[in-house]
């Protein structure tokens, strides 16, 4: 019996000391755990932060803190965002700052889904094919009387940049084409309009009406032709006309031409300017149109216009344009019965509208 109980003393002492030194070997290896715990939440981090690039954490967070929550995740993001936020912004400026010394064109105002409507300057075929709408842009930016711009990157107008104008960018806004509306995704165009080549609306100082013309000469490559201006006609046109005289560089580069003749009906030709505000009304006086009378052009309010070559009244085009001017003088007269005689042809086909073959640019005085 007494040799029982020694031998389960004995085990009972080696459990014993078994403990003791499971302790202190628990004891040593603990500092080594809470340095594997450090190395994990930071590795956690580490992770985090290759999932979420656009996060960054701020050096608050340490290896010496032995806790980590969602919340100071947040808060360490919200405020290193903000500083990242302004980083960006000071970057973006530097890169307009760049952009403005090397002459790049920044492009405004781009909409996409959206074909603003306007005056065609260039056609896609002539702009040129565009490889996006910061070219077309700045193709727009480089065109005189360019102001509104437009771009499509489908398959079918891939590279088409059609340049357009509209009279008053500073107080209207461009149409839209087809009655569609902005963003549809069915319009596969971008628009953007510049601010520039345009006639700054003038405030009026006083009731006094401006001292009008009372007339102008229209230069041609073969001579001038001199309009009477007939205010009684129409008024507003002829303050047009009279502006347009008077005004420094008012028809720049073909933004004033003929380029249509029917002989024994008319010479036509546009007077459009890109510093000068146009006449946009319309009246339709109770005279018929007689030979060497001048009016503006399809019964719009201009700039298109012409001059009536026909012998007789033209009772077909009744009181449906608004006219403004005579042409009286032989020699003027002569002129004019010398440009429908030129050279042109009818790219439409057989009783189509004639053109000349040149186009023939014009000045006002």
């Amino acid at each position: 019996m007494k040799k029982k109980r020694k031998a389960r003393h004995q085990s009972a002492n080696k459990i014993l000391l078994a403990c003791v030194v499971f302790a202190f070997a628990l004891a040593s290896v603990a500092p080594v755990f809470r340095k594997h715990d450090e190395h994990a939440a930071k590795a956690r981090l580490d992770a985090m932060h290759h999932h979420h690039p656009h996060h960054r954490f701020s050096k608050s967070f340490t290896s010496s803190s032995n806790y980590y929550s969602e919340d100071d995740a947040s808060d360490t993001i919200q405020t290193t965002s903000k500083t990242t936020t302004h980083k960006k912004e000071e970057e973006d400026s530097d890169d307009d700052d760049d952009a403005r010394r090397t002459g790049a064109f920044a492009c405004p105002d781009i909409r996409e889904h959206c074909e603003y409507d306007g005056a065609v300057v260039l056609d896609g075929v002539a702009a040129g094919p565009t490889k996006s709408i910061a070219d077309c842009c700045e193709k727009c930016s480089t065109t005189s009387g360019c102001n509104v711009y437009v771009f499509c990157d489908e398959s079918w107008c891939k590279g088409q940049c059609w340049l357009k104008r509209i009279e008053s960018p500073d107080v209207e806004t461009p149409k839209l084409r087809n009655g569609a509306r902005e963003g549809d995704l069915n319009v596969p165009w971008t628009s953007g309009m510049l601010m520039k080549d345009y006639a700054k609306a003038e405030k009026t100082r006083d009731g006094t009406k401006k001292t009008l013309k009372e007339h102008v000469s229209i230069t041609t490559p073969v001579g001038a032709f001199t309009i009477r201006l007939k205010p009684e006609w129409h008024r507003k046109s002829v303050e047009y006309l009279t502006d347009l005289a008077e005004t420094e560089n008012a028809c720049q580069g073909t933004s004033c031409k003929l380029y249509r003749v029917e002989p024994g009906f008319l010479v036509q030709g546009v007077l459009r300017s890109f510093v000068v505000r146009a006449n946009k009304e319309t009246f339709q006086f109770q005279k018929l149109m007689e030979y060497g009378d001048v009016g503006w052009a399809g019964g719009s309010a201009g700039p298109d216009f012409f001059v009536y070559l026909g012998e007789k009244p033209a009772t077909w085009l009744k009181f449906d344009h608004t006219i403004w001017g005579t042409v009286e003088d032989p020699k003027s007269l002569e002129v004019l019965e010398k440009i429908v005689k030129m050279d042109s042809h009818t790219p439409g086909g057989p009783n189509t509208m004639r053109f000349l073959r040149e186009e023939m640019p014009i000045r006002v005085a």
